[in-house]
């Protein structure tokens, strides 16, 4: 099954550079875009009514209309999991309301998208079903 990551970021710079580097470790995957926390809302209800909800969210800390945090306590009271969130400002104040939304982590704008695919990727890649084997049963 196709993996699903849903990326929220305000700047749609982002997606497209995130969606270069993820194919670069990433074979089988849906990358579905949100600018916006009420846009990513929509489209997780749109996964969830196809049975499929997003595998993996990335989402933005800061964002017009409605920020991260307050997004992802949406997404997460609707059964999404696996929902880490992206931030050029972190400190430990924000990893403890990360965390009392229901986010899984933290990753820092400031390791550079490369090194956050990679990590996205191996995230991704621990939530997924191992393939059957040939000749197995």
């Amino acid at each position: 099954m196709t993996l699903r990551i849903l990326i929220v970021d305000d700047e749609p710079a982002i997606h497209e550079v995130m969606d270069s580097y993820l194919r670069k470790f990433l074979d089988d995957y849906e990358l579905i875009k949100a600018t916006s926390g009420t846009q990513a809302v929509e489209k997780a209800r749109i996964c969830i009514g196809q049975g499929h909800p997003p595998d993996f969210v990335l989402m933005d800390m800061k964002m017009p209309e409605m920020n991260g945090l307050e997004c992802t306590r949406m997404l997460t009271e609707m059964g999404v999991s696996n929902i880490h969130l992206l931030t050029a400002y972190f400190d430990s104040e924000s990893l403890k309301q990360a965390v009392e939304v229901g986010a899984k982590g933290v990753l820092k704008k400031s390791e550079g998208l490369a090194s956050i695919a990679r990590k996205v990727a191996n995230m991704v890649r621990g939530t997924q079903e191992p393939a059957p084997q040939a000749g197995s049963t």
